[in-house]
């Protein structure tokens, strides 16, 4: 979701985003597909969603460099599990 919204809202390459998220283009390229990756009912959350536009917007505007961008998806995870969304499953 992250990499979407980087390349749709943002108007950012795969090549762009794949420096910025730290990983490759054609793993971006995946993600965009959705070969990578899987939906999850959590994209429906609210809470959630926030979170994404705020990390989306905080590594397009670049406040969080490639190096810590895995940290930010951990925030994800954590907050999941405080909220108990998904409970019991190993998600970092």
């Amino acid at each position: 979701m992250v990499a979407k919204k980087l390349i749709e809202d943002h108007g950012f390459s795969q090549t762009q985003v794949a420096e910025m998220l730290n990983t490759t283009q054609p793993a971006i390229s995946q993600y965009i597909r959705e070969l990578r990756g899987k939906k999850n009912t959590m994209l429906k959350n609210p809470k959630i969603m926030e979170m994404i536009d705020k990390v989306v917007k905080a590594i397009a505007i670049g406040d969080v460099k490639p190096e810590n961008t895995g940290l930010e998806f951990c925030k994800f995870c954590k907050f999941i599990r405080e909220i108990n969304f998904i409970s019991g499953q190993a998600l970092c």
